[in-house]
């Protein structure tokens, strides 16, 4: 813009005609400019992902190891089978390849190409896109330019680091060059390498087959420990998810037994609701119970100050409203409806003990991914997560009920 502006201002201030030579010069700064608009964009290169080894593999499977000792014998015999299969995956690196698409026409036709190959060690799969694959190698048919199903399925399989190639089996020839511009600019958007994208007719199938055996001849074992890496994680989040679950039915008696003993305690004693707790480390001893189900190492004395802090945040957050709470004191404080005030103030005290349980629990399985995070942002984090699973507190809702004002 700024050089067809610098030309059209010497045309109009008269000092081309001034100058003999200055047409040439307007000429040259137009071809200039002409050249510089038909140059192609230059496209971002996708940084290439750290070279995948081995060791990587083996340290994975080792911490997914360590995950399933700490389950029942019962409950991993299914993930450990699992786990033995994928160490000895690598030593018969035999590749898993899956044809998936929107159109079954041409699923099928591309299955058939593939399956006519001499590919020893090669197991084939047809699939929708209905879920992510199960395979070392991914091909992709469209039809024609990518729909917004497939466009999400190719941004999932490169996000997972999958090979794939896009096989593109034109519906209508006479619109090929134009869908083949737009499919390519779509692939560039995901940048994904043109040598990716492979035209494909069913009478004449020797791009796809030719790219296909070069691809399991060179890179087989590649392809293989990729694969397998991928399936490493998958069984790493299934063992985790299982421990998790195993944990909270741990956990759960625990809770309910403090929730049990904190309302004994409020029916004959006078303090506070929040004293009370804390009076008699309640809260503490909980704590440290649910530190020892999930293998924190830390004594009772380091359990006191991360049940304070979450006890402040209660209070911070308006989990536990000390509006409320005068209100069950107050009946306390009446021969005629001590009963109903200890009924309330227990009914409160040991919802706190139970959305304290359930908040260090939240807290301790997701420690390992929030440990830059601070303590106090980490706790919040849980204590809102908790909040959402059970609600208000008795005396809230009654305080809301009745309209007194809460702090």
């Amino acid at each position: 813009m700024a050089i067809a502006a610098a030309i059209i201002l010497l045309i109009l201030s008269g000092w081309v005609n001034d100058h003999p030579w200055g047409w040439l010069l307007i000429l040259g700064l137009g071809l200039g400019y002409w050249y510089w608009r038909r140059s192609p964009v230059p496209i971002k290169v996708k940084a290439a992902q750290p070279t995948l080894h081995p060791q990587l593999l083996a340290k994975q499977l080792a911490e997914t190891q360590s995950l399933l000792q700490a389950l029942p014998l019962d409950r991993q015999v299914s993930l450990q089978a699992t786990h033995s299969h994928l160490q000895q995956r690598l030593d018969s690196p035999a590749v898993e390849v899956c044809v998936l698409g929107q159109s079954a026409y041409a699923v099928n036709q591309v299955y058939r190409a593939v399956a006519t190959l001499p590919l020893d060690s090669c197991t084939l799969q047809q699939q929708t896109l209905a879920t992510v694959p199960q395979a070392d190698l991914v091909l992709l048919t469209v039809t024609s330019a990518l729909t917004a199903s497939e466009f999400e399925m190719l941004r999932v399989l490169q996000a997972g680091h999958y090979h794939v190639f896009v096989v593109w089996s034109p519906e209508m020839v006479q619109e090929r060059d134009r869908v083949a511009v737009h499919l390519q600019q779509q692939l560039r958007q995901l940048q994904i390498n043109p040598d990716q994208l492979i035209p494909f007719a069913p009478h004449n199938p020797q791009a796809l087959t030719s790219t296909l055996v070069h691809c399991l001849t060179q890179k087989r074992t590649d392809l293989v420990l990729a694969g397998t890496y991928r399936r490493a994680q998958q069984l790493h989040q299934q063992a985790q998810a299982a421990l998790n679950h195993y944990r909270q039915e741990r956990a759960t008696p625990i809770i309910e037994r403090y929730q049990w003993l904190v309302v004994t305690a409020t029916a004959v004693n006078p303090l506070p609701l929040l004293d009370l707790v804390m009076a008699g480390g309640l809260l503490v001893r909980l704590t440290w119970d649910l530190g020892q189900i999930y293998q924190r190492s830390f004594c009772l004395a380091d359990a006191e100050p991360l049940a304070k802090e979450l006890l402040r945040l209660m209070v911070q957050l308006g989990a536990v409203e000390l509006g409320t709470q005068s209100l069950g004191q107050w009946l306390k404080g009446n021969s005629l409806t001590y009963l109903a005030g200890s009924c309330l103030q227990g009914a409160t005290a040991a919802y706190v003990l139970r959305l304290s349980g359930l908040s260090l629990i939240h807290y301790f399985e997701t420690a390992p991914q929030a440990k830059s995070l601070p303590l106090v942002t980490r706790l919040q984090q849980s204590l809102q997560w908790a909040q959402q699973q059970v609600g208000r507190s008795p005396l809230q809702n009654l305080g809301h009920s009745l309209g007194l004002p809460l702090a």
